[in-house]
């Protein structure tokens, strides 16, 4: 980005480079990524999605040519879920956030999404993900660890993996969802692919970054299921996942967090760790199926809380 164009750098947890740019008084996002190829599937799947009602941002031009790729989108603004919740304190957004997931989730083979479905594999990946970013390389466990595991990992991939199927956007939280008036705006659907409709769901409601309280998150799942495109045995299924896939999706985000803050320096996500593992023990202790991750993880816990203390 260059000439007399003002600019800024937009920073956070993606690998993407992202600019918010100013010509006269209208503003522009300008998204830049190698994969070229991948910018342009990207690109379809977003004006599909618009197609269909979803509230994603409009694409205005995509260049092939420009170190890989760059795509010239809308401005949807900068006020996140995250934002709002943390300055007002109010649910409202979450619960308009929720029947658009829903909305989502009724939507077939959209044009542009990721060909592979998320399945088993995908599952049993971000618990390797897991036990390598976080467990040995934050908290210094050795590899062997992994081997104790396995079968607890490879049980709850299997247990999650009978929710029902939708379009699923993959990494739905509150960083994700922006605040425009009358409505939220969804973006990062880089990964949407046919997947589990409860991990999105969990994504929003076990959120981290917020640690919402339980009945805020009875609200949202109540919005949700509402809305739902799901019969009585559906919605059975789905309520039964439930808890292994919100289980999945908090140890994604902790190794994650793990990850960004130790391997790439980004020091201001570790604070969401703990939050990460609290609300993971939660659903262990209420499953009561795990017992090797659950004593592995109070040990961290105890460790980690240990750690701030001493930093105080």
């Amino acid at each position: 980005v260059d000439g007399d164009i003002a600019y800024e750098r937009i920073f956070g947890g993606s690998k993407r480079r992202f600019y918010r740019i100013w010509d006269n008084d209208k503003s522009y996002i300008i998204l830049e990524d190698e994969d070229s190829a991948e910018l342009v599937r990207y690109a379809k799947l977003l004006q599909n999605l618009l197609h269909y009602g979803i509230p994603v941002p409009d694409v205005y031009a995509v260049d092939e040519s420009h170190n890989g790729g760059m795509m010239l989108m809308e401005d949807i603004g900068s006020l996140s879920l995250f934002d709002w919740y943390r300055q007002m304190n109010d649910i409202e957004p979450h619960l308009r956030a929720a029947k658009v997931l829903a909305k989502i989730h009724r939507l077939g083979d959209v044009p542009g999404k990721v060909k592979s479905d998320f399945d088993i594999p995908d599952l049993l990946y971000e618990t390797q993900y897991f036990i390598r970013h976080f467990l040995v390389g934050y908290c210094d466990y050795p590899d062997g660890v992994g081997d104790a595991l396995m079968d607890e990992f490879y049980r709850l991939a299997r247990i999650a993996a009978h929710s029902p199927k939708g379009l699923m956007h993959r990494d739905f939280q509150s960083q994700n969802i922006f605040i425009a008036p009358g409505t939220v705006r969804i973006v990062d659907f880089q990964g949407a692919r046919r997947g589990f409709p409860a991990y999105d769901l969990a994504s929003l409601i076990e959120d981290p970054y917020l640690n919402l309280p339980e009945s805020a998150g009875k609200m949202i799942m109540d919005t949700y299921l509402s809305d739902a495109d799901m019969d009585n045995y559906e919605r059975e299924m789905f309520l039964d996942s439930y808890p292994y896939l919100a289980i999945q999706r908090l140890l994604q985000a902790t190794a994650a967090y793990a990850y960004l803050s130790k391997i790439e320096g980004k020091w201001w996500f570790e604070q969401f760790i703990i939050p990460a593992l609290e609300r993971t023990y939660k659903w262990l202790d209420i499953i009561d199926d795990f017992p090797i991750l659950e004593d592995i993880l109070t040990d961290v816990m105890k460790m980690i809380r240990l750690k701030v203390y001493l930093e105080i």
